[in-house]
């Protein structure tokens, strides 16, 4: 009825709470009501549009409607792809994930092998688009086995489904005709970098998702080393609250960090990570502020 396949249901609901279902007294098998139905049918249209299901899957069902409504009025005027994107898989996780799973609008799952060397055996008429590769590793060479890839296999792009790199080897595979998905991933995620390849004005980012920020991030609070001693900490009643807010402020630093630090392919990645970058800020700023109260309330410290 939703045109999604159960385990990806199961993931949508485990991963992002899309639905609620409740379960049979024997069996334990889940139970889905139209509501859920219409819910999970928007989900899948919205994600086949190129939306992230991350993104799509949390918002409430009014906001699914009007949100699909909106895309389908702005795209009504755009040219459209004539034929499907012809793709070929290449990996044994790739094989498990997608041989019966990526009936996506717009993308024809044409061979599916677990063996990355049988992209060279790949007859021509198969008319291949995009080859998805899997490398558990990324590494200096690994874009020069991809282009080989596509040129054995006649194919003029590629998504690499990776687990490890560093941030040299990766960013070389987000940089056409290849674009880079990590491990692992869902067939949604798959579906869309490969059409994101297709037609490049899929990549759009609207503006309004990211609010403008104001530069202004709060002074931090504590050191590494004071946050570690709180850490250790033990209050007169064995409370664990210290640790806990001592380890999600360290976390909040770690990310803030990260996000200032992250690598950015075009402005609108750079606009998006100085948003996360200050928004975590806020966040822990809050969180300081509680862990300064309850140091006071526990006498914890001068």
């Amino acid at each position: 009825m939703t045109g999604v396949q159960p385990v990806t249901l199961r993931a949508w609901e485990r991963r992002y709470g899309a639905v609620e279902t409740r379960r049979t007294s024997t069996g334990g098998r889940r139970l889905y009501t139209q509501e859920d139905v219409q819910r999970l049918s928007l989900i899948k249209s919205l994600v086949d549009l190129g939306e992230s299901v991350g993104t799509v899957a949390i918002l409430p069902t009014e906001e699914l409607a009007a949100r699909l409504e909106a895309v389908h009025g702005a795209r009504a005027g755009e040219p459209r792809p004539d034929a499907l994107v012809r793709v070929a898989v290449f990996g044994p996780r790739l094989a498990a994930l997608l041989r019966g799973d990526f009936s996506h609008r717009g993308i024809e799952l044409v061979a599916v092998h677990s063996d990355l060397a049988a992209c060279e055996s790949l007859p021509p008429a198969l008319g291949i688009d995009t080859v998805v590769l899997e490398f558990t590793g990324v590494h200096e060479d690994t874009r020069e086995q991809v282009l080989g890839c596509l040129q054995r296999a006649r194919a003029s792009r590629a998504v690499v489904m990776y687990d490890f790199g560093n941030l040299a080897s990766v960013a070389s595979l987000k940089a056409p005709p290849i674009a880079a998905v990590r491990g692992p991933a869902e067939p949604e995620d798959i579906a869309r970098a490969c059409l994101v390849l297709a037609v490049p004005g899929r990549a759009r980012v609207d503006q309004s998702v990211v609010p403008e920020t104001t530069g202004e991030i709060p002074r931090r609070r504590y050191s590494r080393a004071r946050l570690n001693r709180l850490r250790e900490s033990t209050t007169q009643i064995g409370c664990e609250c210290p640790h806990h807010l001592a380890t999600l402020v360290g976390q909040l630093y770690a990310f803030e960090d990260y996000s200032a630090e992250c690598e950015n392919r075009n402005a609108e990645d750079a606009r998006m990570h100085a948003y996360l970058h200050e928004a975590t800020a806020r966040c822990r700023a809050e969180l300081e502020d509680a862990l300064s109260r309850l140091i006071r309330f526990e006498g914890l410290e001068d």
